[in-house]
């Protein structure tokens, strides 16, 4: 007898696309036994069309937008099912995605499954297929952004990270390991809760037959689609969770040995901030950190103290990844590249020893 199976839809403000994915999640091939949304905070009468629509779904209206995790550890909460199918409201199952899933896992045990994701409606691009943790403090995507026609393997493997835009989850190991942490608001907060428990010793797997698709449309107002403004608010977040990632995830022996590619980085991160007037920011991520530096030490301690899985076995070196439009020049890619070619040089260096 199978694991009872909960789906909970991740909504804020888009009920057409969230009734469009809950339209999906009704025509599996096998089907969850329970479906829930998780709305947070929307204003624009979200919940209420949701519940008219689906008297036959759940919905559960969050006062506030506390961001994606906070709604992901509330639908871990209210979940009945012992594998939980978390997936954001702009995300389309094809009918037998959780078959696939389900059928990966019984080959190859995980506790965190994560199928191949498409754009829409750019369906012969592959956004991703899970993910690795960079030695910058970054995450890097599986085939990010490749076209479906230049990948030749649709075998599952193991991960080491992955977005959480849709993830199939055992809810209690996930939920022992932190779930996610909500402070983090957004941005890396996937990383953040995907090698948190990797460290803790839980299993990443990546099933490209299973496949969703990613309705990119406008996004939010913190979302860069490769043109345009790069939003302040968005850089700020980056760049204060990553270092937040950095400090309390990285073991002492690896913060050790990439001291010196972990300050280059940073001064580099720091010129390019003051480049694109986001100088304030890059202060306020610093400043975060100090004021946070207590809570950063506690969850550091905690974290190191159950590790099970060393650094050198988790993160990965190569190019540093970047939204695609976030590098204008092509002396800005070169000086780019060729910073990331020496950072991961660095690593090869040191990741014997730690």
């Amino acid at each position: 007898m199978r694991q009872r199976i909960t789906a909970a839809v991740i909504s804020h403000e888009r009920a057409d696309r969230a009734l469009r994915c809950l339209a999906a999640l009704s025509a599996q091939t096998v089907a969850p036994d329970e479906i829930l949304v998780v709305d947070s905070g929307s204003r624009d009468g979200t919940p209420e069309r949701l519940r008219a629509a689906r008297p036959d779904v759940r919905v559960i209206a969050l006062p506030a937008n506390d961001g994606p995790g906070a709604a992901r550890n509330r639908a871990l909460a209210e979940a009945t099912g012992e594998l939980v199918l978390m997936i954001d409201d702009d995300i389309y199952p094809d009918p037998d995605c959780l078959e696939q899933l389900l059928r990966a896992k019984e080959a190859q045990p995980a506790e965190i499954l994560v199928p191949r994701i498409l754009l829409e409606p750019e369906r012969h691009i592959v956004q991703c297929e899970g993910g690795a943790p960079h030695v910058m403090g970054t995450l890097v995507l599986t085939n990010g952004f490749t076209p479906l026609s230049e990948i030749h393997s649709d075998a599952a493997r193991y991960q080491n990270a992955t977005p959480s835009g849709v993830l199939l989850v055992e809810r209690d190991p996930v939920r022992a390991a932190g779930g996610f942490d909500e402070s983090y608001f957004f941005y890396l907060e996937d990383l953040e809760m995907s090698l948190r428990a990797r460290i803790l010793g839980l299993r990443i797997l990546s099933v490209p037959r299973a496949v969703v698709r990613h309705d990119r449309g406008t996004g939010t107002a913190l979302a860069f689609r490769g043109e345009g403004p790069y939003p302040r608010e968005r850089a700020y977040l980056l760049m204060r969770n990553r270092l937040r990632t950095i400090a309390t995830h990285f073991a002492g022996r690896t913060l050790l040995g990439l001291a010196p590619a972990l300050l280059l980085y940073e001064f580099a991160t720091l010129l390019f901030a003051l480049a694109r007037g986001w100088g304030g920011a890059w202060l306020d991520a610093w400043r975060w950190m100090f004021l946070h530096r207590h809570e950063i030490v506690r969850k550091r301690r905690s974290i190191q103290e159950r590790r099970r899985v060393p650094d050198r076995e988790l993160l990965v070196g190569g190019p540093l990844p970047a939204a695609p439009g976030l590098l204008g020049s092509r002396t800005h890619k070169a000086l780019f590249d060729l910073l990331g070619a020496f950072l991961s040089g660095w690593w090869g260096l040191v990741r014997p020893v730690v």
